[in-house]
């Protein structure tokens, strides 16, 4: 099949699996469901044959904590790694973060991002979420397609005693001691069917036995909790239906609040500008972003009072070539905006000596825990 037809087909499948439906006789949607069936069937056998020690678990000698998630996509998994690496570090404790390097280069084996100090490899070799996560150089990062591989050269070279395994829940060929499962909190569950017809990977049913706590991630915050939903109900009562699905599991809020990273200037001093809290508010902004949730950018840029013009949206984990910076800095001169912004993982992709017409803001992300001090809790009495 041709590339075009391809990517044609892929949005479409794509589309569909993010849409409630009822699939009609002889359509793509009812093939899709079809396939699902047989998606879900594959599934429980891995994990039956798991349970039954007929696949083996390896296990590392040194506390292991994953996070996941149970939906294709975007939950926030990197940026709630990214808390709970430097949670750790407020512990007293050792922490490295273990990848598996999406979309990086490195077939086969494990290498070290980082040390926490020195950045040893790029984006294009580690993959976009491990670097970004490296390039803030407060805890080592490994990548590895097979967890227990990075897991074992980390211990070897970077003497951890927590490792933290960034988007592993379904990785369970590796023994973890904590699993801590994300859900989007506008949109939990998806269409609650399985890929390719939904976006789920494993149902409640299927992963309750393994988590020892849920977080819903992108809550909105307190103050403004009446646009979105009202605590842990939303118009589908999911959220309600998650906590009787995963009964006797501890559940957290989370909330994602975006800050201006970085400032890259084409007259102003960026040390000023990174100190005005409120420099963005209603100046008028393009976005260009490559992210699974592209909506969720936009949605952090309005939070932080710009006045979004046009959103320039690509794939997620798009490597950007000269003609699209050439195509954005174009685009930013048609319309006169003040300033173009991206997201943290697209600014770490990006050329250092690309020459800006127009001043640059780089929106990082924070997490903020609804009841942080429980949180923390939990997390020490896990951790010991």
């Amino acid at each position: 099949m041709s590339d075009p037809w391809f990517a044609l087909l892929e949005k479409k499948i794509t589309r569909i699996s993010d849409q409630d439906y009822r699939p009609a006789l002889f359509s793509l949607e009812h093939l899709l469901v079809k396939a699902s069936g047989l998606y879900r069937v594959g599934s429980n056998l891995r994990l039956a044959l798991y349970r039954a020690g007929l696949l083996k678990t390896k296990r590392l000698p040194c506390f292991v904590i994953s996070i996941g998630n149970i939906m294709a996509g975007g939950a926030g998994k990197t940026p709630m790694a990214i808390y709970i690496a430097e949670l750790l570090i407020k512990m007293g404790k050792h922490p490295v973060v273990i990848s598996r390097g999406y979309k990086g280069s490195l077939a086969t084996g494990a290498k070290i991002v980082s040390d926490g100090k020195t950045l040893f490899l790029d984006a294009q070799v580690a993959g976009d979420e491990p670097y970004m996560m490296a390039a803030r150089k407060t805890f080592p990062v490994v990548v590895g397609k097979d967890r227990y591989t990075a897991g074992k050269l980390a211990i070897a070279q970077l003497n951890p005693d927590v490792i933290v395994l960034d988007d592993a829940f379904a990785h369970v060929r590796l023994a973890r001691d904590l699993d801590l499962l994300l859900f989007d909190h506008d949109r939990p569950l998806g269409n609650q069917r399985m890929l390719p017809a939904g976006r789920l990977r494993e149902t409640p049913g299927m992963s309750k036995k393994r988590a020892h706590a849920i977080v819903l991630t992108r809550c909105p915050p307190p103050n403004r909790a009446g646009k979105k939903g009202d605590g842990d109900q939303t118009p589908g009562g999911e959220h309600k239906n998650i906590s009787s699905q995963y009964e006797g599991i501890p559940v957290f809020k989370t909330c994602h609040c975006p800050y201006l990273l970085k400032w890259v200037s084409v007259k102003k001093n960026p040390a000023d500008v990174l100190s005005c809290p409120d420099s963005l508010k209603d100046r008028s902004c393009l976005l260009f972003s490559g992210i699974a949730n592209n909506k969720s950018f936009g949605e952090a840029a309005a939070e932080l009072g710009v006045n979004v013009v046009d959103h320039l949206e690509f794939k997620d984990h798009y490597r950007y070539k000269r003609a699209d910076i050439l195509w954005i800095q174009k685009r930013a001169g048609e319309i006169g905006v003040d300033l173009i912004a991206t997201t943290e993982k697209d600014w770490v992709k990006l050329d250092r000596d690309i020459q800006w017409d127009t001043d640059l803001a780089v929106i990082g992300i924070k997490i903020i825990v609804e009841n942080d001090k429980a949180f923390e809790s939990f997390i020490k009495s896990k951790v010991g």
